[in-house]
């Protein structure tokens, strides 16, 4: 071999080797960043942030890294991050921006992009839920539902919607709660993707809806953003009203453009809001009680956030405009 292909392979070994500084805009304060700041009582930690798979310890294999440095570079990193889930140690993040669906096995160190539905390419997904041995994903653009196993192959398609804009699951009964926001209501089916019921229809009366977006589900009751409507709306998995909060407004505890909704295991409502560029935290009746974030581009604070996903006291949001996720824990108290 001559030293010309000898020097080149060395060069693209290093190239392939070398490690990354994690970007400034995704990379931990020294000290901890919490809310409420000190003197009071810490209730929200932020844990660490990423835009594209090694930022979560998930490397290229070396054959793709030595090809990519030929070939080019096809992008991992986020672009409009708007959606995302976890379940266990797997992530899965909407990304509408790029057209894809981004999917992170942390114990496995994968990652994986769901680009296609069969013959369709993915146009605007916008959310995403984790079921047994599958994920739901919803295109807004296309009108559908799709169900794909967990290398993303295909297994079933959910047509007949007119913007689907948000997903919930329940593991208890294995049905699927589908908001289509152009259709003001809420959409019920079941694990074969058979339609079961749907309730709502567009108002601003208890159980009606002004384009419903985001959705989260946790125990019996499924809390649905009514966007339009500046209100969160909660019902029980039949379909009926339970509660209801929030107004218009820009003070504390109001609504401007509501979007990611999440409970934690104390009972504590999240929601995200894309003017604030905060998410809000209300207690089980709507009282508000706190809120975490900030506009801006370093980490704790947002652009535009999108969804947000809550398990077990991780707090994972879509910082859309930021093109990053960002994890915070919920240390516990009222």
């Amino acid at each position: 071999m001559t030293r010309a292909p000898l020097a080149l392979l060395a060069l693209l070994l290093a190239a392939c080797t070398a490690g990354e500084e994690l970007p400034a805009d995704l990379a931990a304060p020294a000290e901890p960043l919490v809310w409420p700041q000190p003197p009071e009582k810490a209730r929200i930690k932020f844990l660490y942030a990423f835009r594209e798979p090694q930022h979560l310890g998930i490397q290229m294999p070396f054959l793709e890294r030595v090809w990519t440095f030929i070939a080019g570079e096809e992008p991992r990193g986020m672009v409009r991050p708007y959606a995302v889930a976890a379940e266990g140690r797997r992530l899965a993040v909407a990304d509408p921006g790029l057209r894809v669906v981004h999917l992170y096995d942390l114990e496995g160190e994968d990652y994986e992009r769901i680009r296609k539905a069969g013959d369709d390419f993915l146009r605007s997904p916008v959310a995403v839920a984790f079921a047994p041995g599958r994920i739901y994903v919803a295109d807004s653009a296309l009108g559908k539902v799709f169900a794909f196993d967990t290398d993303g192959d295909l297994l079933a398609t959910i047509a007949g919607l007119e913007r689907p804009a948000g997903l919930a699951y329940d593991q208890g009964s294995g049905r699927l709660y589908v908001a289509d926001a152009l259709g003001h209501g809420i959409s019920v089916f079941d694990a074969a993707g058979k339609k079961l019921f749907s309730f709502g229809a567009r108002g601003p009366g208890a159980g009606e809806f002004n384009y419903p977006t985001h959705l989260f589900l946790r125990g019996d009751r499924l809390y649905v953003n009514d966007t339009m409507n500046f209100r969160l709306q909660v019902f029980d998995l039949e379909g009926r009203p339970v509660a209801s909060f929030g107004s218009h407004g820009d003070g504390s505890g109001d609504f401007a453009q509501p979007k990611g909704v999440g409970v934690d295991g104390e009972g504590h409502v999240y929601v995200a809001d894309a003017v604030f560029d905060r998410v809000q935290i209300f207690d089980p009746g709507g009282r508000y009680l706190l809120a975490f974030g900030g506009t801006g581009a370093k980490v704790g604070d947002f652009w535009l956030p999108g969804g947000l996903f809550l398990v077990d006291d991780l707090i994972y949001v879509a910082d859309s405009y930021n093109r990053r996720v960002q994890v915070f824990q919920f240390l516990g108290g009222s």
